[in-house]
């Protein structure tokens, strides 16, 4: 006698494994996409420079922006308690205007780094949504001066 294993393939088996693959690709897909869009708009997405913006404002007029520069002295102007902060940034080639209605940060101020995000305009001040201060990477002593 001889032991021989016999298999059978069935029509309905092979449409459960076909389902079976048609669901984990559709999981899979839905997967996929709701990382791809969860991931856009964090911090994951990197910011650009004043000069990299203005060098390509055609393609990005009319889009979210996240853009990072320094805060320029003298450039902060606010009309009243709850009316927008007007400030601009610079890279240290080109500033931008940068119009802001929401909270600053507690360390807001002239020289700072920031970070804005919000909706860009070919000659319009960005609507800023989002403004993030760079905390000081390092700490310095504050010279002492000899008493005598």
């Amino acid at each position: 006698m001889s032991s021989a294993v016999v298999t059978r393939t069935s029509a309905r088996g092979l449409r459960v494994d076909v389902r079976l693959f048609g669901i984990a690709v559709v999981i899979a897909a839905a997967v996929g996409y709701l990382m791809y869009t969860g991931l856009q708009g964090t911090a994951a997405s990197y910011f650009v420079t004043v000069s990299e913006l203005q060098a390509k404002a055609t393609s990005v007029d009319g889009r979210r922006v996240r853009v990072g520069g320094d805060v320029v002295a003298g450039s902060i102007v606010r009309a009243g308690p709850g009316e927008p902060i007007h400030f601009r940034i610079s890279d240290g080639v080109s500033e931008l205007e940068v119009v802001y209605a929401g909270v600053l940060p507690d360390i807001f101020a002239e020289g700072r780094h920031v970070i804005v995000e919000g909706l860009y305009r070919t000659g319009q001040p960005i609507q800023a949504d989002s403004v993030l201060t760079q905390c000081p990477s390092r700490f310095e002593s504050v010279p002492t001066t000899a008493t005598s």
